[in-house]
């Protein structure tokens, strides 16, 4: 019962696992900040993230086959940014992430294949990222830019179940790292800088070594990876140019993935 619980808020609070993007207007949104004058070629931002994601649309690889049926993430993590010339952002994350998975598996029982479900959950532990994003060309309203990223979270499983009944998670782990590159259109409209673009994305999960199998062949260990790697993003930023934004972001046809992020300009 306790178990069923924490899948069913873990479901509850998921919102629609590729990594956040960012507007590519970001270099050049906030014109002004508190401290450090416009006319200057450097400036630093800090802001916060929230990433929370539905499904990665995962499947399994290595020692198994098949779809991930979910994969539940979500971080919240602090951003530095350095700019550069209002056209280059060079960024770290730093913050923490949980996860929730849930796969099936057969594994050969009395010379017949037996299917069973597995169900993961894992504590909220230490998550890193680093990234860049160029304006390729702008105009007044117009802005084209790319960007990159690379995410890091290790963190250990607290629930495991195998057809609903608990299993052993000492000593075991779960690594998820992802990368990813861009390419993103925004037009601003006043107060208001909407953008869409392209990613392609790789995601990598590793999870065990468990006492009990997993995945195929008895397996204690299994790996996730990405199911389709390209996907689309729209989002949209409100800012005056002076101090402050704020941005959402969602994730389509790769994941699903909503993100809500905010900076101050120093």
């Amino acid at each position: 019962m306790k178990f069923k619980l924490k899948v069913f808020f873990a479901v509850a609070i998921a919102s629609l696992q590729a990594s956040p993007v960012g507007n590519p207007a970001f270099p050049r949104l906030i014109q002004e900040g508190y401290f450090i004058p416009g006319s200057k070629g450097v400036n630093v931002r800090a802001g916060y993230e929230g990433n929370f994601v539905g499904d990665a649309r995962l499947e399994q690889e290595k020692e198994g086959s098949g779809r991930v049926d979910s994969f539940r993430q979500s971080a919240n993590a602090g951003t530095v940014t350095l700019n550069v010339s209002n056209r280059f952002d060079f960024y770290t994350v730093l913050g923490a992430s949980q996860f929730n998975a849930d796969w099936r598996f057969e594994i050969l029982e009395d010379s017949a294949l037996a299917v069973h479900r597995a169900q993961l959950e894992t504590l909220t532990q230490f998550l890193w990222g680093i990234g860049t994003r160029a304006i390729l060309f702008e105009t007044p309203t117009l802005t084209v830019g790319a960007g990159g990223r690379y995410s890091f979270c290790q963190t250990e499983p607290v629930v495991l179940a195998i057809d609903a009944i608990e299993q052993a998670v000492a000593g075991t782990k779960c690594r998820w790292n992802e990368w990813q590159i861009d390419l993103d259109f925004a037009f601003q409209i006043d107060l208001f800088t909407p953008y869409v673009g392209v990613t392609y994305s790789f995601t990598h999960v590793w999870i065990g070594p468990f006492s009990t199998p997993i995945s195929m062949n008895d397996s204690g260990v299994n790996h996730f990876e990405t199911r389709q790697p390209v996907g689309a993003v729209i989002g949209c930023s409100i800012s005056t140019g002076k101090y402050f934004m704020l941005n959402v972001e969602a994730h389509l046809i790769s994941e699903e993935a909503v993100t809500i992020s905010g900076d101050l300009r120093f």
